[in-house]
């Protein structure tokens, strides 16, 4: 017999009468992830336990007496539905009931009341944004859809910046030890800011973000980091760490290229016009001196009065040339004085006058030693050296 061939919508159709016809009515208990208000007003979430996950959605106009949002646990009143577009099964809800936090949504509160207590999200330690970065790195993953927004927007609006790009993984083991990696080799590079982030995602998809090492690693860096992460209903402990928190990678990137290129020459423009109307001014101002002193009368007499200082200067020059050369004379003069006093006080002098110097070896025989003290002795005239032995020495006789 030959087996039946099933186009897809027709094994879907099957699926979806069995699924829908045997179970039909659930209730479920789990923890919201993924959550997304709709504009269209329909709500679209994830429910999950440590094992698995299901599609959920609520239509708007079922009422919901609490707000809905990621991490919350809650009990599930609805049925068990096919989706043919995309071949999923999910729970169409009729009532939603509140049971209270998630398991992770619990150390999500656990770890930033943490983090609070040790001042990690205090502004007073978060470093300024520049205004005008021209060295950016960027921490992300090279295959989503966020490092093609960062990079593209800020080559658009400022290609004169240079991107130091680190390829990271932002979710799955591993993830959060590679995004510490990620910083520390970027903030060691110099740069003047520092984008992390990703794409959007559920909590879990996000979770790495929510890891103490990486808020540590946000924490001690030298340079301004600003977290993307996720969509703007998104917050992760990255964001309240950071120095600055951009609502998605797009606007991380409209942040640091604030002066765009276009406004940049608009700048440039804006300066040089106001050098010039500056410099304009001022030639102008001083031209008007110039006018209303010409037109004063002593303008006229100014020549006169530049030879008469002329002649002061030559007189005063005059003076000045007459007292430095008695100066000079007078110091001349008492620089021979005291050379030739002390020409005369030199202890050779005498021997000019025909006195002897008497030395024994380099001793010299003062007048209050005695002859007799020596056998040999050196008498020393101008000109000449005479070795002399003593053989007898006799007191002098004074005469009265």
């Amino acid at each position: 017999m030959e087996q039946k061939t099933f186009t897809v919508s027709e094994l879907t159709e099957i699926i979806q009468v069995l699924l829908e016809g045997s179970i039909g009515f659930v209730l479920v208990t789990g923890e919201v992830s993924n959550y997304k208000h709709h504009q269209s007003g329909h709500r679209y979430f994830t429910l999950k336990d440590n094992k698995a996950q299901i599609s959920c959605v609520m239509w708007k106009q079922v009422p919901l007496k609490f707000q809905l949002k990621d991490g919350a646990k809650v009990t599930v009143h609805g049925k068990l539905t096919v989706y043919p577009p995309r071949g999923n099964y999910q729970i169409e809800c009729f009532n939603i009931s509140e049971l209270g936090l998630g398991d992770l949504f619990i150390k999500f509160e656990e770890l930033k009341k943490k983090l609070e207590e040790k001042g990690y999200f205090d502004n007073s330690r978060k470093k300024p944004i520049p205004s005008f970065p021209l060295k950016i790195g960027v921490s992300t993953s090279p295959s989503g859809a966020g490092f093609q927004d960062i990079i593209t927007t800020i080559k658009r609006r400022l290609p004169l910046c240079t991107i130091y790009f680190r390829p990271t993984l932002v979710q799955g083991d591993g993830s959060a030890e590679d995004i510490v990696k990620a910083i520390n080799e970027l903030d060691k590079m110099n740069l003047d800011v520092i984008i992390i982030g990703r794409g959007g995602g559920s909590i879990e998809d996000l979770w790495s973000y929510n890891t103490e090492i990486v808020a540590d690693a946000i924490f001690k860096a030298n340079t301004p980091v600003i977290s993307a992460v996720g969509h703007e209903t998104d917050f992760t402990i990255a964001d309240f760490v950071s120095d600055f928190r951009a609502a998605t990678p797009t606007a991380s990137a409209e942040l640091v290229t604030q002066i765009t290129l276009d406004r940049l020459y608009q700048i440039i423009n804006e300066n040089y016009n106001s050098l010039v109307a500056s410099i304009n001014f001022n030639i102008q101002q001083r031209k008007s001196m110039i006018d209303n002193f010409e037109a004063v009368s002593s303008y006229k007499r100014f020549p006169d009065k530049i030879s008469k200082y002329i002649q002061l200067i030559d007189d005063f020059q005059t003076r000045l040339d007459n007292n430095i050369s008695k100066h000079l004379k007078k110091h001349k003069e008492k620089t021979e004085y005291l050379y030739n006093l002390l020409k005369s006080l030199h202890p050779l002098q005498p021997l000019n006058k025909g006195f002897a110097l008497l030395k024994h070896n380099n001793h010299t025989i003062t007048v209050d030693e005695s002859l007799g003290n020596y056998i040999e002795i050196d008498i020393i005239r101008k000109n000449e050296i005479a070795n002399t032995h003593i053989l007898s020495v006799k007191p002098v006789t004074k005469q009265t």
